[in-house]
């Protein structure tokens, strides 16, 4: 993982080790304010508590005080399931003592003994009115983990099926809002609860009362926040798999889309959110309401650290991951040989142990951030931010402090500020590319006008060079050839003069001697420089190729031309005919050809194409019979090839024989500045 992921750890220019107030100051100013948010809340909510079983809400007005708190001392019955007809035909019952709500009866004292956290109670709370409390919503949330409540006598709200074990009962965690029309100002709640899966039973959360209106708002805010943080998660989630599935090698940015797609489906499907994925999709078992959001909440921890390891490797140790790796499996293997307690309270010990990683990640983190480590800064902020609702949420469920929860907004802090961090770490590299291709690009252009000056270079190299035939073959034509010849006519003449003579066989054989010479001079005169007159009018050169070469080695060779100009002017022709003059040699003295041709073909859009047929013994056979196997013809033709931008290929004939083709760009039908040279295919 660590040598897959390109993002390495590295830090700005300058920055290593360098220490920056400001962003530490504005990380403090932030958690200052995230800190202040709860306690100004919970300063507004306050109420009278119940006492012995009595709570008075007379003097009590919702409309600014808010939804009544029906906390504090309730009646308590313990081990007895009790409707309102046993208070009515009992009225002598006696509580077994008093239980303070929100709470749980774990560890009360009932006859001396303390009581664990499964069996099954029953509460009461006798209530005085407000007077203009004529239709009241009652809200129950999150009670552990059945329970049948009554109003006035009439039954109310149930969630799951009460029972006296873990079999006859069926859990079920839910939010309920239940409708209750008082008579009068005395109203009585009789509450049957059963805990035989939790590990702990009672009424955490407590319950609430309030004309209709405030709770159902509340209600509806919560799902409209968890379904825009639903959509804010899944966004991310397919954004970062998208980056991803392009480049395979973002290790990080596929390990958090995950670690989101697990906030995503831990979020809607929890209490956080009030089971706000229950208005979509059916009715599951309560068994899995219970621990496909455990589930998740247990798969977020190693997905995170692989996250944080995958960023800053050096950093993150690989004992922390076997520990979020070892948490999760064992709560796999509980899930299905564990009774439903034992679980709940390996669930309450995975979160203590969470809480160590999530200040664990802080120290690592900040190290990460005191040594300039790009992001870190960022992931530190939104790390420190969730463990602070984290603190928050847990001393507010044991009732150490009256704050709201807030980690619905730590989490998105936290998801906020890991996007940013990966986006930071993105644009660094995005532009470390974006600078690569221009220092690439600057370079091409660099090579393109070097290949320039080369292609310029060996033009003049070659213009040279045929400059230099052209002078030497008409040195050699106006020169030794023109010696030559007069020195055959006198030879000639001193023949006929000593015709009869002792001396006349030598006079003839230096006579042709001199024939020879003569014409082997001429030949070399053409060879080097064919065309004598106008260097735009290709047709005698190679006519004069073909019937030299057919002379000299008896083969059939002959030559057609398809010309679309009525006079050629392409500059390309006197390499053309160097080209052919090569492959004419190879075909006569390599490939042993009987039978040649040469086809010249010029098209208006196409260029000039210049074919040499024959059916000789190919091009294996021929090179295993010389001693350089063509190589240097063929790589002459080749260079040659590529200084006039032309395609040169060479093939083996169908029928035997080898078929060279070279394609040359004309000057009326190509772009003067292109620069781009094709190379030759040797290879089929």
């Amino acid at each position: 993982m660590m040598n897959r992921n390109p993002l390495r750890p590295f830090s700005a220019p300058g920055m290593n080790r360098a220490f920056h107030p400001f962003p530490l100051r504005l990380a403090l100013l932030l958690t200052a304010a995230f800190l202040l948010l709860p306690c100004c809340r919970a300063t507004a909510n306050g109420g009278p508590l119940a006492e012995n079983g009595v709570l008075d809400l007379r003097l009590f007005d919702p409309a600014t005080m808010g939804p009544a708190r029906l906390d504090g001392a309730w009646e308590f019955y313990w081990n007895r399931l009790l409707t309102p007809q046993d208070f009515v035909e009992n009225t002598a019952l006696a509580p077994s003592g008093l239980i303070s709500l929100p709470g749980t009866w774990k560890g009360m004292l009932v006859n001396g003994e303390e009581l664990g956290g499964t069996g099954q109670a029953t509460l009461r709370l006798r209530l005085r009115l407000w007077p203009e409390a004529h239709t009241l919503t009652l809200r129950l949330f999150d009670i552990p983990m059945a329970y049948r409540l009554w109003a006035n006598g009439e039954f109310v709200a149930g969630s799951g099926t009460v029972g006296t074990d873990a079999d006859s009962e069926t859990p079920q965690r839910s939010l309920v809002l239940a409708g209750i029309t008082p008579k009068g100002e005395n109203l009585e709640l009789v509450l049957q609860i059963s805990n035989h899966h939790f590990r702990a039973g009672g009424v955490p959360e407590g319950l609430r009362l309030a004309p209709p209106g405030p709770l159902e708002a509340e209600r509806d805010r919560t799902w409209t926040f968890a379904y825009f943080f639903a959509g804010c998660l899944m966004i991310t989630v397919l954004y970062h798999l998208f980056l991803f599935h392009l480049d395979r090698t973002q290790i990080s940015a596929g390990y958090f889309s995950v670690f989101c797609l697990c906030l995503l489906c831990y979020s809607m499907t929890s209490n956080t959110s009030f089971w706000a994925i229950n208005r979509f999709l059916p009715a599951l078992s309560p068994r899995w309401y219970e621990y496909i959001p455990l589930f998740f909440y247990m798969a977020c921890a190693p997905m995170l650290f692989r996250f944080y390891s995958s960023l800053y490797p050096q950093v993150f140790h690989p004992a922390v991951r076997h520990l979020v790796d070892l948490r999760f499996l064992i709560f796999l293997a509980l899930l299905p040989t564990a009774p439903d307690h034992l679980i709940s309270q390996y669930i309450a010990f995975s979160i203590f142990v969470g809480l160590g990683c999530a200040i664990y990640y802080v120290l690592r983190l900040s190290a990460c951030a005191w040594r300039g480590m790009s992001g870190a800064g960022l992931l530190l902020l939104g790390s420190g931010v969730s463990l602070l609702a984290s603190l928050n949420d847990g001393l507010s469920h044991t009732k150490h402090i009256n704050t709201p929860y807030l980690i619905k907004f730590g989490i998105l802090f936290l998801v906020v500020t890991q996007s940013l961090a990966l986006a930071k770490r993105f644009s660094h590299a995005f532009l470390s590319v974006e600078k690569l291709s221009e220092e690439l690009e600057h370079k091409n252009q660099s090579l393109m006008a070097e290949m320039e000056d080369r292609n310029r270079l060996e033009q003049e190299v070659i213009s040279i060079s045929e400059d230099e035939r052209r002078r030497i073959s008409h040195e050699l034509h106006d020169g030794l050839c023109q010696k030559l010849t007069g020195a055959r006519l006198r030879a000639s003449i001193l023949n006929k003069r000593l015709a009869g003579t002792d001396d006349a066989t030598t006079v003839a054989s230096l006579a042709a001697l001199l024939d020879a010479s003569t014409d082997d001079a001429y030949r070399t005169s053409r060879g080097l420089w064919p065309v004598e007159h106008d260097p735009a009018m290709p047709g005698p050169s190679l006519d004069d190729l073909v019937r030299r070469i057919a002379r000299d080695t008896g083969a059939d060779v002959r030559i057609e031309r398809h010309r679309h100009c009525g006079q050629c002017t392409n500059s390309n022709m006197s390499t053309l005919y160097r080209i052919a003059q090569e492959a004419l040699t190879n075909a006569a003295k390599h490939a042993q050809a009987h039978t040649i041709r040469v086809k010249l073909h010029c098209s208006a859009q196409d260029g000039i194409t210049l074919t040499v047929c024959d059916d000789g013994i190919g091009r294996t056979a021929s090179a295993r019979q010389s001693s350089r196997g063509g190589g240097l013809g063929l790589g002459i033709m080749a260079h040659r090839a590529g200084v006039i931008h032309a395609k040169l290929t060479i093939e083996d004939a169908p029928q035997g024989g080898t078929i060279v083709t070279c394609a040359a760009p004309c000057d009326r039908h190509s772009s003067p500045t292109s620069t781009r040279r094709t190379l030759p295919d040797v290879s089929r």
